[in-house]
């Protein structure tokens, strides 16, 4: 067998060609490190360009989506507050029913949610929509007429008419006329003088295109378009309640695990944006409706007119501190000593002393168990009235929860500054 056909060749490379193949290797091996460091740097920024993009981007649509549901999004605030309130009525339902195990189902549970829903629409929501739709526009002319009194006389004698007729043939409409019946009725009001022609005649609609002229399309069309509003408003109310009431918990979980904030912040908002729905809904509305309340009876049982305006001026009252509801009843009492009605001014001292002024501090810590708000009675007062002037009606609610949630985020901001403050000195 002869070996030479495959020699095995051995060689040994001198100290000068390792040199010099070191030196032709090595630089491209760096040229291919610096391209691949550059090729990766290029795909991390081209990577850290589309997450900011998409940040944008999220950022806009997000704006956008709060530009379109704008309109309704108090009535989405109030929806939730309503659901977490009611919430724990529903968990009550759902484990203490009879049937049980069904109402653990998810059919069952929808089914008592829309029951409990429709119960607190119906026999809650609607009463005090009607009630405060019709003392509104009372307690508005009230207030007006008595702010255009020229002398503080005048405005007493608004409030406390005098008995003589002298006095009501001045100027000061009679005790009739201050009925709230009377103002349910709508004696002075014209849509209601309106509908009785219509119900009456058979030719009223001749009648009122000639009373309104071209005018009439427009307020028809006016009535129809806040009609239609309202529905929509309502429905909105219904289904995001409805919704909230039984899903609430996971879309908190989906936000929780979505939001760019941390799972600290988030909660802590949560927690401020309910502390300021139960603090107004029941700390600050429910004890001020049981003020005006129980000031409308004893201005009733005092047969003083126009009581049900004062009760609700009362209630509006008591968000001031320091004279609170002595604005509305220390006047009554001056009335009625004016008119000499001395056992009745007696009885007013006493009553809105023991009675209208201690309910605030008999009840609040009572309500402040179901819900407080943390925030100063001035903070309270100037977010509201700001609210007002700027948004309208819904400004009352948005004003102080804005404001709630700023301070909030402003100790957020403190804490986090401190915790890295002491991080940075247990490492050095």
């Amino acid at each position: 067998m002869n070996n030479n056909n495959n020699p095995i060749q051995t060689s040994f490379l001198s100290s000068e060609e390792t040199i010099q193949l070191v030196t032709d290797v090595l630089p491209s091996t760096l040229n291919l490190e610096n391209n691949t460091k550059k090729t990766s740097n290029m795909l991390s920024q081209k990577i850290s360009t589309e997450h900011r993009l998409m940040r944008w981007c999220a950022l806009i649509l997000t704006l956008s989506t709060l530009i379109i549901i704008w309109r309704y999004i108090t009535i989405l605030i109030l929806s939730i507050w309503l659901s977490s309130i009611c919430r724990p009525i529903l968990e009550w339902l759902v484990n203490h029913l009879p049937l049980m195990n069904r109402c653990r189902e998810k059919r069952s549970r929808s089914a008592i949610a829309a029951f409990l829903l429709v119960f607190l629409v119906l026999v809650v929501i609607l009463p005090i929509i009607l009630i405060i739709i019709a003392l509104t526009g009372s307690t508005i002319n009230f207030v007006a007429s008595i702010s255009n009194s020229t002398t503080a006389r005048h405005a007493i004698n608004l409030i406390v008419p005098p008995t003589n007729d002298n006095f009501t043939k001045t100027g000061v409409n009679q005790t009739s006329d201050y009925d709230f019946v009377g103002f349910i009725r709508g004696g002075k009001n014209a849509t209601f003088h309106l509908f009785e022609r219509l119900l009456m005649q058979r030719d009223t609609i001749t009648d009122v295109l000639q009373l309104f002229g071209g005018q009439a399309l427009s307020v028809i069309s006016t009535v129809a378009g806040v009609t239609a509003q309202f529905i929509i408003g309502l429905l909105i109310f219904l289904v995001s309640t409805y919704s909230f009431l039984l899903h609430g918990n996971e879309l908190w979980t989906w936000v929780l695990q979505h939001s760019p904030l941390s799972k600290k912040h988030m909660n802590r908002f949560y927690d401020a944006f309910h502390e300021t729905g139960r603090g107004l809904l029941i700390g600050v509305c429910l004890t001020c409706a049981v003020q005006g309340f129980v000031a409308a009876i004893a201005y009733l049982c005092l047969q003083i007119p126009r009581w049900y305006a004062l009760g609700v001026l009362t209630g509006l009252c008591s968000l001031i501190p320091i004279l609170g509801t002595a604005i509305v009843w220390i006047p009554i009492t001056i009335g009625l000593f004016i008119q000499q009605a001395y056992v009745k001014a007696v009885i007013m001292i006493t009553v809105g002393v023991l009675a209208i002024g201690s309910i605030d501090n008999l009840l609040r810590p009572v309500f402040s168990k179901l819900g407080s708000l943390q925030m100063s009675t001035l903070l309270l007062l100037l977010t509201i009235f700001g609210g007002l002037e700027l948004v309208g009606p819904w400004g009352a609610l948005l004003g102080p929860l804005i404001v709630r949630l700023a301070t909030e985020a402003i100790i957020l901001v403190r804490e986090d500054e401190d915790e890295e403050l002491n991080s940075s000195t247990t490492h050095m």
